[in-house]
């Protein structure tokens, strides 16, 4: 039972300061690469896209609603993480 709470203490201490290895951005929307690991191996993948906007006080946020204008910035970040993912996906094949 220790050695079970040890693991995950371990986990969310590993996913707490855990990085995307990439980002795509275009606008002010922002989508994260990560590289995850399973029994086939390495795998990346993309996070939810975000869209970095300032509230009324001025302070940067993130936030999840797209509107019409930011909807062609998304499309575009979608594509550039679609091509980063598939150049890491190529070096990682390479290094093999």
């Amino acid at each position: 039972m220790v050695q079970a709470q040890r693991a995950d203490n371990e986990n969310e201490a590993e996913s707490a300061t855990r990085r995307p290895v990439d980002t795509a951005r275009h606008g002010n929307v922002e989508i994260a690469i990560w590289r995850n690991t399973s029994a086939k191996g390495d795998f990346y993948s993309a996070s939810t896209p975000t869209i970095r906007y300032k509230d009324d006080a001025g302070e940067w946020k993130d936030g999840s609603n797209f509107g019409r204008h930011d909807l062609l910035d998304l499309a575009e970040a979608a594509r550039e993480a679609a091509t980063k993912i598939r150049d890491l996906q190529k070096t990682k094949g390479q290094s093999r």
